[in-house]
C-alpha cells in the first residue's frame, strides 16, 4: 500500500486558528476591563473632589458654630443680646424711647 500525501493548501492549520481566536478573546477582554477601571477611576476621583469640598465646608461650618458657642459663654455678649434683641434691663432701669413724629 502506498502512502498519501497530503498537499499543504496555504492555510493555517486548526491550532494555530483557534489558539489566534483566543488570543484575540483575550486582549478585547483586558481591554474591555481597562476601559472600566479608567472610567471608574475617573467617576471615584470626581467624587473624591466633591467629598473633600463638603468636608471642607462643614468644616468651616462647625468652626462657626463653635465660635458663636464660645460667644455665647462671654456674659457681655449674652447681655448685649438680651438688651438689643430682647429688650430686658435690670430691675430698677427706666428706658426712654424717643420717637419723632412726622405728623407735625
Amino acid at each position: 500500500m502506498r502512502k498519501v500525501k497530503h498537499k499543504k493548501t496555504g492555510g493555517i492549520s486548526f491550532p494555530t486558528a483557534m489558539l489566534f481566536i483566543c488570543f484575540v478573546v483575550v486582549i478585547i477582554l483586558f481591554a474591555t476591563r481597562l476601559m472600566n477601571n479608567t472610567q471608574q477611576k475617573a467617576r471615584l476621583k470626581a467624587e473624591n473632589s466633591s467629598l473633600i469640598a463638603q468636608s471642607n465646608a462643614l468644616s468651616e461650618q462647625l468652626r462657626q458654630i463653635r465660635a458663636q458657642e464660645e460667644m455665647g459663654k462671654d456674659n457681655t455678649y449674652v447681655e448685649s443680646i438680651a438688651r438689643a434683641q430682647l429688650d430686658m434691663v435690670y430691675p430698677g432701669e427706666i428706658i426712654f424711647r424717643v420717637t419723632t413724629d412726622k405728623n407735625k
